[in-house]
């Protein structure tokens, strides 16, 4: 927790300082690409490897992940946000998938039943209004036997960060200005909405970008191949 308190206090005032002075897009681009020089543009390739086939990315900001598609996909994106999607879009002609990107929100997607091969998202489940209600449309859509890979903050285990995250999660809401919760049980609720869980990962970035050290999971997830789950 000190470690954690100490990053905090040492680069939370440089970047809301930023996101003052700096349009939303400009914000989340900066955010991406220092993040991404820390170590995340790995992260992200690890969780793209393998994709193929359609894939759908909910929440996809300004296009931060388009560069770790591989050729041999054909991405949907999804985008609530008309600046980010207009953003998105330019970010889509120069990536190597081919991506179009779409209006619309994690608790409904505007994709049929049962066609996309796989779900991607990165920290997107800690800012949805309803955790259970995207992944009923993330079951709806997927085919069956379909994947999840999921990049996303989860509540600590730990006592007693775990606590100090509930207590102080409205706080970080306003500081944030994100509508990011740091304390949701996103594994729980992946289990509960009726998704085999393959592998979790933790994986930490420390950077200057991100004042806040949450505790990161790569989650690999399916849906069950029979129709009855």
């Amino acid at each position: 927790m000190i470690r954690e308190i100490a990053h905090f206090m040492r680069h939370g005032p440089a970047v809301a300082r930023r996101q003052r002075e700096s349009s939303r897009v400009e914000f989340l681009r900066w955010m991406a690409r220092e993040l991404d020089r820390d170590g995340l543009a790995a992260v992200r390739a690890e969780l793209a490897e393998g994709l193929h086939g359609d894939v759908l990315e909910i929440g996809t900001g300004t296009g931060a992940m388009f560069p770790a598609y591989g050729a041999d996909v054909f991405v949907t994106a999804v985008e609530p946000d008309d600046e980010f999607r207009h953003a998105a879009t330019e970010a889509a002609r120069s990536a190597r998938a081919a991506i179009r990107v779409l209006p619309g929100t994690a608790e409904s997607l505007p994709v049929e039943d049962a066609s996309v091969d796989a779900i991607v998202t990165s920290t997107v489940l800690c800012s949805v209004r309803s955790v259970p209600e995207t992944l009923a449309e993330f079951h709806r859509v997927l085919k069956p036997g379909g994947g999840l890979r999921l990049l996303e903050h989860v509540r600590s285990e730990q006592w007693p960060a775990g606590f100090l995250m509930d207590l102080l999660n409205p706080l970080w809401l306003r500081l944030n200005k994100m509508g990011c919760h740091w304390n949701r049980r996103t594994i729980d609720a992946i289990r509960h909405a009726g998704f085999d869980i393959v592998s979790i990962r933790e994986y930490s970035i420390v950077s200057p970008a991100a004042p806040a050290l949450l505790p990161g999971r790569m989650i690999r997830g399916r849906k069950a191949q029979h129709t009855g789950r």
